[in-house]
């Protein structure tokens, strides 16, 4: 029952945190050191956990956004295809380099509080400096040459905020949070910047969990993990990332996400000096 529990509450941590700026692996890894704070235990195998939820997260990207992916599937709009292609390959690149040749070290990073701590700030300075680019003039921006949206993103801008994302495998960097702020950068307006930040996300995180997937398949789930607790913290994960990813997009129709900031800082600052 123990096991559940801890599975449901990370599903839930997870589907509010994956599309909200704030980091959904460091709150998966502040989570994971409170269970074994409070006596309940460490999840063993936390980064297959975050993958599969993250998997989870993704399928509701699919439902929320399933006229442009099927737009794009039928070939109707093959420039976003492509700009979500080139924005792909830096975490393709990065992703590759780390499973194949430190992947144990990775591994170890991922359970670092204080790493996760860290990066948790670096988020909260990215949503401040959002929330600056927000309030540019946008006409004073579209005079200048400099406003954009998902037709006129150059490929290396696309390229760039692909950059951003790959940085984003760092344990409580915000991925959703690092390209949006990269989208606004590249001068596109906040709805425009946050679905280009989702759907690069399909792609880039879909591989990541569809080999951890196969893997969990192949290897079987071993004595840490299994799949009933799981599948039930998959569908827990779904409904809530739907919810989320949501609630995220009528808050970037009215406001910017710099309000996060406040957020991440003290949690970033305990788990620092955890």
């Amino acid at each position: 029952m123990t096991e559940y529990i801890q599975m449901i509450l990370m599903a839930i941590l997870q589907g509010v945190t994956e599309f909200l700026p704030v980091s959904s692996s460091g709150h998966l890894t502040f989570l994971n050191e409170i269970f074994a704070r409070i006596g309940m235990g460490r999840i063993e195998e936390p980064v297959t956990l975050t993958i599969l939820l993250h998997f989870a997260s993704l399928l509701a990207i699919l439902f929320y956004y399933w006229r442009p992916v099927l737009r794009m599937a039928m070939g109707n709009d093959v420039r976003l295809l492509k700009l979500l292609i080139v924005g792909t390959i830096p975490v393709g690149v990065v992703g590759m380099t780390v499973k194949l040749f430190f992947d144990e070290v990775f591994e170890t990073l991922c359970t670092s509080v204080q790493l996760t701590g860290a990066m948790m700030l670096l988020t909260a300075v990215l949503l401040i400096l959002a929330q600056k680019m927000s309030r540019r003039d946008p006409h004073e921006m579209q005079k200048n040459g400099l406003r954009r949206n998902l037709k006129t993103l150059s490929y290396l801008r696309a390229f760039l905020i692909g950059c951003v994302q790959a940085l984003a495998i760092l344990p409580g960097l915000s991925r959703s949070g690092s390209t949006i702020t990269a989208g606004l950068g590249a001068g596109l307006k906040r709805q425009d910047a946050g679905t280009f930040s989702f759907l690069l996300a399909l792609p880039a995180v879909g591989a990541a969990s569809m080999v951890e997937i196969l893997k969990l398949f192949k290897d079987g789930p071993g004595d840490s993990l299994n799949l009933l607790p799981l599948a039930v913290a998959f569908a827990v994960c779904f409904i809530v990332s739907l919810l989320s990813l949501s609630l995220l997009v009528k808050i970037l129709r009215t406001r910017c996400i710099g309000y996060f900031a406040f957020y991440l800082i003290p949690i970033g600052l305990i788990l620092l000096f955890l």
